[in-house]
């Protein structure tokens, strides 16, 4: 393989690039992915209750990345049933679709945090909980299973 990058690959078909997002009150995790390829990989973790600064770093991650959609984890309880950060997640949904014109998808992320946690003990023993990885590699996973449906949808 050439020397390109990572980011210059998934680039070089930019509308098939998907920007995962999990989402909480003080934190965001992002993670991007090509819908041609289906890789994916965590981007960063944007940690700040305040609503500019979110907006402003997704502003700049679609303007860097120019992603044809939008995929946002959707929390529901263990159940199926919806909670105060469903409603939240939802309303952040809209918001994005308003703001940068950019489809999103809400997609269950029951448990991703959980696996995310997992995974990043299994690949390094321990992690610092504050520093947001598992937020990057929740929305990761987040966007793995869209695939997967994805796939399984059109197979």
């Amino acid at each position: 393989m050439n020397n390109m990058s990572t980011k210059s690959i998934i680039n070089s078909s930019s509308k098939s690039n998907v920007l995962s997002l999990d989402f909480g009150e003080t934190k965001i995790g992002f993670a991007i992915g090509n819908q041609f390829t289906q890789t994916t990989h965590p981007l960063k973790t944007i940690i700040s209750s305040k609503k500019a600064e979110r907006y402003k770093a997704i502003e700049e991650l679609i303007a860097e990345w120019t992603p044809g959609l939008i995929v946002i984890g959707l929390p529901l309880n263990e159940n199926g049933s919806e909670s105060r950060l469903t409603l939240l997640v939802k309303k952040f949904s809209e918001k994005i679709i308003n703001k940068f014109n950019v489809p999103t998808i809400l997609v269950d992320e029951r448990y991703t945090s959980v696996e995310a946690e997992s995974l990043l003990i299994a690949s390094n023993g321990k992690y610092k909980k504050k520093n947001g990885v598992i937020d990057q590699v929740a929305a990761q996973i987040i966007l793995e299973s869209y695939f997967e449906r994805s796939l399984n949808v059109t197979s």
